[in-house]
């Protein structure tokens, strides 16, 4: 019999399709082993809930050319429990459950993506007093006249990671920090005018999608 690698795979899926492969092998236990490992590792704190404007769930699975024995079932978005498959291949799922994708967070000042822990570490360090605010899908980071500017896709994104940074500050017993959410369209004037004043486009500052 011929080897076949395909057999197994560990499989990436977002909202239900296919967008990764991470691992495969004609050895279930090498599969399980890898699949254990994946599943084990620390979950970012920050993570991807949109693509495109649309929410996104991801699932990690295991499929295989094998017949298996019982169903795969999940709760959709409505609370609906519905038969898990791999469609359009001959592949049959053996196992899934929910993953994850850490999200990154565009960084104006090197131009380039970073991770929350960065933000964190780089960008809020424990000497001297900070202002962290949003405006629409940016979060910005004032210390005296100095301003860091920092993009996310959507809206929601930028008031999950304000909530985020607030809480792990609460935690650490650090009162260095004053948080301002983007809450009313005074508010969001006012911001346009500084911000406008350190040299922001208030275009750009009126975008509220990133792509």
């Amino acid at each position: 019999m011929a080897y076949d690698r395909n057999k197994y795979k560990i499989v990436l899926f977002r909202n239900g399709e296919r967008v990764k492969c991470f691992f495969s092998s004609n050895r279930l236990d090498s599969v399980q082993n890898k699949y254990n490992e994946l599943i084990s590792e620390k979950k970012p704190k920050f993570i991807v809930e949109y693509l495109s404007r649309k929410k996104v769930r991801f699932e990690l699975g295991i499929v295989t050319t094998e017949d298996v024995d019982a169903d795969i079932y999940l709760k959709d978005d409505m609370g609906r429990t519905k038969t898990v498959g791999v469609s359009g291949e001959e592949y049959n799922m053996l196992k899934l459950i929910p993953y994850w994708r850490e999200e990154f967070i565009y960084n104006h000042q090197t131009q380039s993506k970073v991770s929350y822990c960065e933000v964190l570490d780089t960008y809020l360090p424990t000497d001297g007093f900070k202002q962290v605010f949003t405006i629409n899908n940016k979060l910005v980071i004032q210390n005296d006249n100095e301003f860091k500017m920092f993009s996310l896709k959507t809206v929601s994104d930028a008031a999950r990671l304000i909530d985020l940074i607030e809480f792990d500050l609460l935690d650490e017993i650090r009162v260095d920090c004053l948080f301002v959410r983007d809450t009313n369209t005074v508010q969001r004037k006012q911001l346009y005018t500084l911000l406008e004043g350190a040299g922001y486009d208030r275009a750009f500052l009126r975008k509220q999608y990133t792509y």
